[in-house]
């Protein structure tokens, strides 16, 4: 593991170079990394925003909190492991680097962005809230039922950040600038709790796109309108909310890859309930009967299209929606041919 971003192998390094790009391979990088692509990434796009003069810590300190973080994600979770922390930093400094989000944020929302988006679901357990409840389990239990994992994901990552100094990135700013940045990071990871999903959306499209569409003409209204503190709330947490779920917006090959990895999560989630005799959450998961199109198809058509037409119509990304189209159609012609695959048979 590299001391400073100098130390990174040559063929990583080279393989970041791609880093600025939507389509950038991140299953590549975890493959060159040994499934390690979090400290990797995060040192290269950490840097390019200049958290380490923002936090004035060392390079040395950012990387040893990265490999904290990303050492805390279960490699187990076929989905919820570091790599999809990695996709989720990468697709968060993507946005950030957009002109409407440039223009819309200050550099303390673009370094809690990034942490939020590196921590969002550490020591992730690869169930969902609902089993967890259905379980009592202790998280269940500490948290009570509400808002469970992202609130241990939140809370730990504090917990583990201030263990030591050594990693804790936030040893040399000050108190007043340390609790802005942590209910900044705090309100972030909270919003990806998809049960709150269609009010974050709703509150987007009427406090920010809506306002927006109509004084279309002043730019620099519109400017000084985005920045303040409330409607910067709600682009914040539209960004992660967005990062967190772009899977259906990456290249046809990434997101086809995506897909099986959290079907596979899910269909060992209902493996475990049937097994334990507990309430089955999600019944169209099971392994045996599951059709992965039609899951793709209804995920994108409940919660995908209407927040990234959202986020487009604000920021602007017309690569990611022709990737969605593109994939929406791919999903649809393997329903079409009754195919319940990632991939339809080779005969065809």
């Amino acid at each position: 593991i590299p001391v400073t971003l100098s130390d990174i192998p040559p063929p990583i390094a080279e393989m970041l170079n791609d880093e600025e790009c939507w389509e950038f391979n991140i299953l590549e990088l975890e493959a060159a990394t040994h499934k390690r692509p979090l400290t990797y990434l995060g040192l290269k796009i950490f840097t390019s925003f200049g958290v380490c003069d923002f936090l004035n810590c060392s390079e040395a300190t950012l990387r040893s909190w990265l490999q904290l973080m990303e050492t805390s994600y279960h490699s187990s979770n076929s989905y919820h492991n570091s790599t999809h922390a990695a996709d989720v930093l990468h697709a968060t400094a993507f946005f950030l680097r957009t002109e409407r989000v440039k223009s819309s944020l200050d550099q303390l929302d673009e370094v809690a962005a990034l942490i939020a988006a590196t921590v969002h679901d550490v020591d992730h357990p690869g169930r969902t809230n609902s089993f967890l409840c259905n379980a009592s389990s202790e998280l269940a239990i500490l948290y009570n039922d509400t808002a469970v994992l992202e609130s241990h994901h939140a809370a730990l990552a504090f917990q583990l950040t201030a263990r030591d100094g050594k990693s804790n990135i936030f040893k040399n700013i000050d108190r007043n600038q340390f609790r802005t940045l942590r209910q900044a990071i705090i309100d972030m990871v909270l919003a990806t709790e998809m049960t709150r999903h269609f009010e974050h959306v709703s509150k987007f499209v009427n406090s920010i796109n809506k306002p927006m569409a109509s004084v279309n003409s002043d730019c620099e209204g519109q400017t000084n309108f985005r920045s303040s503190p409330e409607n910067r709330l709600l682009i914040k947490r539209m960004l992660i909310k967005c990062a967190d779920v772009a899977n259906p917006c990456r290249p046809l090959e990434l997101c086809i890859e995506w897909a099986g990895r959290i079907s596979e999560e899910y269909f060992a989630q209902t493996d475990e309930e049937k097994r334990l005799g507990l309430p089955v959450v999600m019944p169209v998961f099971d392994r045996n009967t599951c059709s992965i199109p039609k899951s793709q198809i209804s995920f994108i058509d409940y919660f995908i299209t209407d927040m990234f037409d959202a986020w487009d119509a604000f920021a602007s990304l017309p690569g990611l929606m022709e990737h969605l189209s593109d994939n929406y159609k791919y999903w649809k012609t393997l329903d079409e041919m009754k195919c319940k695959s990632l991939r339809p048979p080779p005969s065809s």
